[in-house]
């Protein structure tokens, strides 16, 4: 009766979940902003005065609709003085090369005219070395020669003024036609037409305003052309930009009012977002099916390139970032991992994927947490499945089995 009674052990029950390794598709957080890739900020490009102004704050418009009209009279002015000065060019422009023709001919002639003198004035200096001709007139044919020598530098230096005219002109076109270009496209910036189909928005001018070059008009952005902007954590940047350039379909679930629409990443930025550490992803998203508001926040889950051989478990199953037990006949018994990832679950429940060469399939692992999780630690192991959503959460609210009364 003295006999010191032995306490049975306690034995805690758990829950237990079959190790299933597969290839499974890791999820990712974010949070980015709707924009449009299509969002123009105009501003004038001349100045003038605002004289009408069709559209207001939250209208709708087409390309090539007119958003705003200004004073166009100084912009028609200085058109018809520059094509009046390109005509003006155009005429002299004609004249040379008339003026080019003549002076060309005139010095061939020269030329005819001077081998002619030659050969006069050679044949003078004959007759007059055989006595045959008199000395005055031996220095008539020289001056006649002199004086055509000199008509025909005159008529060269005329034919070549006359080419360096015409170049002159030419040049004088080419500029005249710039200006009348130019006072054209400033002519044609009196009448602000829409780059695109869009919604005007930040509208800073009314009618009488008088606009200098440079000040913002308005806003104009595509509703119909939306992507989600979001920070993406660096270590994921090269391995999504190496699925994208093997075309692959990374697809994003968004989320926004309380309903989720389907996306897919388009592009990863190269470059680090200076102050926040991450690189900038876009997503493409369809504005209809949602209504997505530009310039509003969302969440959304991205699913990364598939990893295989992982395994997914709760993430009460995991102690510190490394740890989770498995079973090992009735006791714990503590294995070490390596984290993939993480998936979000339909019902909002996140699981851990886990990789590890401890765990062999159809092994159960322990999924209920417990404060005094250890090594041998004696377990009641009731056997959960991957859809199961209630885990019991402590070892204190855990039922305690096998106690001696």
């Amino acid at each position: 009766d003295n006999a010191p009674q032995v306490r049975q052990e306690r034995a805690w029950a758990v829950e237990v979940l079959e190790v299933q390794p597969q290839a499974v598709s890791p999820t990712l957080e974010l949070f980015g902003q709707v924009q449009s890739p299509q969002d123009a900020e105009l501003s004038a490009g001349t100045e003038a005065v605002v004289l009408e102004m069709p559209v207001r704050d939250g209208v709708s418009v087409s390309a090539g609709d007119v958003l705003l009209v200004l004073d166009d009279r100084d912009a028609r002015l200085a058109l018809q003085q520059a094509a009046a000065d390109l005509r003006e060019a155009q005429a002299q422009q004609r004249f040379a090369r008339i003026s080019i023709t003549r002076s060309e001919q005139a010095f061939k002639k020269e030329q005819e005219l001077l081998a002619i003198t030659e050969k006069r004035s050679t044949r003078a200096e004959d007759l007059y070395s055989e006595g045959l001709l008199s000395q005055s007139d031996l220095e008539t044919a020289k001056e006649n020669l002199a004086r055509q020598q000199i008509a025909v530098s005159q008529a060269e230096l005329n034919f070549e003024e006359n080419r360096a005219r015409l170049l002159e002109l030419d040049a004088r076109i080419a500029r005249t036609t710039a200006q009348r270009d130019a006072a054209q496209i400033e002519l044609e910036r009196t009448s602000i037409t829409a780059p695109f189909d869009g919604v005007i928005s930040d509208l800073q001018v009314s009618v009488g305003d008088r606009l200098r070059v440079g000040d913002p008009l308005m806003r104009l952005q595509n509703p119909d052309a939306l992507e989600i902007r979001a920070q993406l954590p660096t270590r994921f940047a090269r391995t999504l930009n190496e699925s994208l350039s093997e075309g692959a379909n990374i697809s994003a679930r968004i989320e926004a009012d309380g309903r989720e629409l389907p996306g897919t990443l388009l592009r990863v930025s190269g470059q680090t977002s200076a102050g926040s550490g991450g690189v900038d992803s876009f997503i493409g998203v369809e504005s209809g099916l949602l209504g997505l508001r530009l310039g509003s926040t969302v969440r959304l889950l991205l699913e990364l390139p598939q990893e295989n051989n992982v395994i997914a478990v709760p993430a009460e199953a995991i102690y510190g970032n490394d740890r989770l037990y498995k079973l090992d006949g009735d006791r714990m018994l503590m294995v070490d991992i390596e984290r993939v990832g993480e998936r979000a679950l339909p019902d909002g429940r996140t699981e851990v994927l886990v990789r590890t060469p401890e765990l062999a399939d159809n092994e159960q692992i322990v999924v209920t947490k417990l404060a005094n999780a250890a090594d041998g630690l004696l377990v009641a192991p009731t056997l959960t499945g991957p859809q199961t959503k209630t885990i019991n959460a402590v070892a204190e609210d855990s039922t305690l089995l096998g106690q001696s009364p």
